[in-house]
């Protein structure tokens, strides 16, 4: 590297005397160079040849802090739990932070951001912690200093491609945005605007999933373990009022993806959402250990793990598994009269969707194995002839079902929502109806007496 730096007449800088982490890093750079603008890059990430070109203009307004660009990625296909990260980035660097743009409060993220030098200076240098990038941020804006955000893709970089990767970046983001949620936005809260008050408020809340995930596991555990239910309603009652209000979210889902930088990004982004909701407990500890102030230490995040079987990782993930399974046996052991009851199906239901994301999880987690299986069957000469046509056939399928969604989405959503408010209004009458159906349903079978002149109502 230091060759390298020699031979593009670039200078290199190292520190004897390290702190910080990756803020110390980039302050102790900043003490020996004097130039106007920071580009801040991570070493995975590979910059276009006109990148400046397209940041540079913003600082022609003196108030203009930073600059942040889209960080996207070139190995998402290296793995499932690289696809399924790389899908969870869609949504932020899209329409999310295009909407932060617009209101004032464009994210630094810790790789591709364009600092001016004077606001870096204007705070002490680049903030530390965790969460450097969000801290840097925080402290700019409570400064006064305005940022933007190019939604263009100007660099590309490597997206954790292993479990062990994901969740040693995710531990460090969780505790990390905790930390500035408790400890450092009280602390500027008045001088933020309205508008970064909401913002540096809810942002932290993401890493919430963790406790609401597990309420998610708990709640029909312990109603089928307990035979006591939250919500008394059956299955069918619920299929009729959630099915609109989840049309409804895949629809708004679908129509943001408009803003969606590259076609590929588009889908329903179900590697994703697994691999988010079996990271529940990585969040939870995030969150249980901003709460007693236990301190993690700064894990820069590996790029070049070898895959291999996460069983001690799924660990937790595992034991749902079990509960699940184990609260529907038990439920039907313990209460076998009941498995008739509406409620007690519903809880199953629940457990066992539950069982089936989690579970899902800890076969992703499973690396090895998968590449082994991915590797026969790219390579198995039989299957060659069938892949390719098969693979057009399904990309093609898929993003027309995505595009008609797009483009449909609001009226499958004004559809939607006229049947659940149809559905909340006359239920009273619906009930009504189905429970006088069942009424003269029972009528029409009841038996005829032996002995009995009376014919039945349905021999009449």
């Amino acid at each position: 590297m230091k060759a390298q730096c020699e031979r593009l007449d670039v200078k290199h800088v190292t520190r004897a005397v390290k702190v910080d982490a990756k803020a110390g890093n980039i302050n102790n750079a900043l003490r020996q160079a004097t130039g106007d603008i920071c580009l801040i890059l991570d070493p995975d990430h590979i910059p276009a040849p006109h990148f400046l070109e397209e940041v540079l203009p913003y600082f022609e307004n003196k108030e203009m802090g930073f600059v942040q660009v889209v960080q996207a990625y070139h190995n998402q296909k290296e793995s499932l739990v690289a696809y399924g990260a790389a899908e969870q980035t869609y949504s932020f660097y899209g329409p999310m932070m295009m909407g932060m743009n617009s209101y004032g409060t464009a994210q630094a993220i810790g790789a591709n951001c364009t600092f001016r030098r004077e606001a870096l200076d204007s705070i002490g240098g680049h903030a530390a912690g965790l969460s450097e990038d969000m801290h840097t941020a925080m402290q700019l804006h409570a400064k006064g200093w305005k940022s933007v955000y190019v939604p263009k893709i100007l660099t590309r970089g490597l997206v954790p491609g292993t479990l062990s990767a994901y969740y040693k970046q995710q531990i460090k983001w969780a505790r990390g945005t905790f930390e500035l949620l408790f400890v450092v936005y009280p602390k500027l809260f008045s001088q933020f605007t309205s508008r970064q008050k909401l913002h540096y408020f809810t942002l932290p809340l993401y890493y919430l999933f963790g406790v609401f995930n597990l309420v998610d596991f708990l709640i029909p555990i312990l109603a089928l373990s307990l035979a006591e239910f939250p919500w008394y309603v059956s299955l069918l009652e619920f299929l009729v009022m959630f099915t609109p209000f989840f049309c409804i979210s895949i629809c708004i889902r679908h129509y943001a993806q408009r803003w969606y930088h590259e076609k590929n990004e588009k889908g329903f982004h179900m590697f994703g959402g697994i691999l988010r909701t079996g990271t529940w407990w990585i969040f939870f500890l995030g969150f249980v250990y901003s709460v007693l102030r236990i301190k993690v230490p700064y894990i820069p995040t590996p790029k070049d793990d070898t895959p291999k079987n996460n069983w001690l990782l799924s660990l937790p993930n595992i034991l749902v598994c079990a509960a699940c399974l184990g609260a529907i046996a038990y439920s039907q052991y313990k209460y076998g009269h009941l498995r008739t009851n509406p409620y007690m199906q519903m809880m199953a239901m629940f457990a066992l969707v539950n069982f089936t994301i989690v579970g899902s999880m800890v076969v992703i987690g499973q690396e090895h194995f998968i590449s082994l299986v991915r590797k026969h069957l790219l390579h198995a000469s039989l299957l060659q002839p069938l892949f390719m046509p098969l693979r057009m056939f399904i990309w093609r399928a898929r993003h027309s079902f995505y595009d008609g969604i797009r483009y449909g989405a609001l009226g499958f959503t004004l559809l939607a929502t006229c049947i659940s408010l149809s559905f909340m209004f006359l239920r009273d009458d619906i009930e009504a109806y189905l429970a006088n159906e069942n009424i003269l349903k029972d009528k029409t079978e009841l038996p005829l007496k032996e002995g009995s002149n009376v014919l039945s109502t349905q021999k009449k």
